[in-house]
C-alpha cells in the first residue's frame, strides 16, 4: 500500500517513522482482502504552537468512499496512536458493512 507522510511545523524523529510504518502494515493486513494495491492512505502530522499540540490525521483512500480519521494531543506519538486506533475501527466498521450487503439476510 502507498502512503505519504506530510509535515507541518515538525521534524519526526526516525522511531516516530517506524511506528508509523508498524500502524501502516496493521491497516494493510486488514485489507487484504480488498486489493491493498490500489489503496492509498496520507498521513498529516502537524504541530500547532499556539495551542502546543500535536496532531494527526489520515485520509484511507481505498473503496468508493474515503475513510478519515483526525485526533490531537500534547504528545505526538500518542495523538498517531489514537489516530490510526480511530481509522481501524472505522475501517473495520466498513469492512462489516460490505460484508452485509453482499450476503443479505435469507
Amino acid at each position: 500500500m502507498r502512503y505519504e507522510i506530510s509535515k507541518v511545523n515538525l521534524e519526526i524523529p526516525e522511531s516516530i517513522g517506524k511506528a508509523i510504518g508498524h500502524k501502516v502494515e496493521k491497516v494493510e493486513q486488514r485489507l487484504k482482502r480488498y486489493h491493498p494495491d490500489a489503496a492509498g492512505l496520507d498521513i498529516r502530522l502537524e504541530y500547532n504552537h499556539k495551542l502546543k499540540s500535536h496532531e494527526c490525521s489520515v485520509n484511507l483512500k481505498a473503496f468508493k468512499d474515503s475513510l478519515h480519521a483526525k485526533k490531537s494531543s500534547p504528545d505526538l506519538r500518542i495523538a498517531i496512536d489514537r489516530c490510526f486506533d480511530a481509522l481501524i475501527r472505522e475501517l473495520d466498521h466498513y469492512r462489516m458493512k460490505i460484508n452485509k450487503s453482499l450476503h443479505p439476510a435469507d
